[in-house]
C-alpha cells in the first residue's frame, strides 16, 4: 500500500477537515467522468483538507473551498495548463492521456497525474508554475510525496534543498 509509506514519516490528524464520515467516491468519479486512484482516495479520507510538509496542498473533493476543491481545481488548473498548451509535452483533461491535476505547492507549481494506463499506476507530473519546465515520476501520488519529502526522489522543480530526513514532516489542517 503506497499510502503506508507516507504514513511512515507524517502523521494524519486524528479528525480529518472536510471529509463526510461516508464519502461518496463514486459520485465525485461520476462527475469527473473517470475513476481515482485509490492512495489518493485513502490519502483524502485519512488526512482532509491541509497543507503537507508546510509545502504542498492536495486538492479535496469534499472541501468547500474553491481553491481547494477537486472538481473547481480541475477546471480553472486545466484551463490555465491548456492556455500554456505550447509549453508542456502533455494534454490537459478531459483528454486521455492527459493531466489531472490533484494539487499544487507554496511556489505555484501544479502537482498532476498522467491520465495513461491503469488509474493506479498514473505516474505523477510537475509542472512549473513560472515557466515551462515539467518533470514527470514514474510512480503514484503518495510514493512521489513519501519519497521527494525524504530526499530518496529529487524534484527539479523544488527548492533546494527540499528533503530534510532528519526531522518528522508535519501536517496542518484547515
Amino acid at each position: 500500500m503506497a499510502l503506508g509509506e507516507l504514513l511512515k514519516i507524517v502523521t494524519p490528524p486524528d479528525k480529518p477537515k472536510e471529509v463526510p464520515a461516508k464519502p461518496n467516491w463514486a459520485a465525485i468519479e461520476k462527475k469527473l467522468g473517470l475513476q481515482l486512484p485509490d492512495d489518493y482516495k485513502r490519502y483524502v479520507t485519512k488526512f482532509g483538507s491541509g497543507l503537507l510538509g508546510s509545502f504542498v496542498r492536495i486538492y479535496n473533493p469534499f472541501s468547500k473551498d474553491e481553491y481547494l476543491a477537486l472538481q473547481k481545481c480541475v477546471i480553472s488548473v486545466c484551463e490555465i495548463h491548456q492556455m500554456r498548451s505550447d509549453k508542456f509535452p502533455y494534454e490537459c483533461y478531459p483528454e486521455n492521456p492527459g493531466l489531472l491535476p490533484w494539487g499544487n505547492d507554496d511556489n505555484g507549481n501544479s502537482l498532476f497525474w498522467l491520465t495513461r494506463g491503469a488509474r493506479n499506476k498514473w505516474p505523477v507530473v510537475v509542472c512549473s508554475g513560472r515557466d515551462s519546465r515539467s518533470q514527470l515520476f514514474e510512480m503514484g501520488m503518495t510514493s512521489f510525496l513519501a519519497r521527494t519529502f525524504t530526499g530518496e526522489v529529487k524534484c527539479k522543480i523544488w527548492p533546494k534543498p527540499f528533503a530534510v530526513k532528519s526531522r518528522r514532516i508535519q501536517f496542518q489542517p484547515y
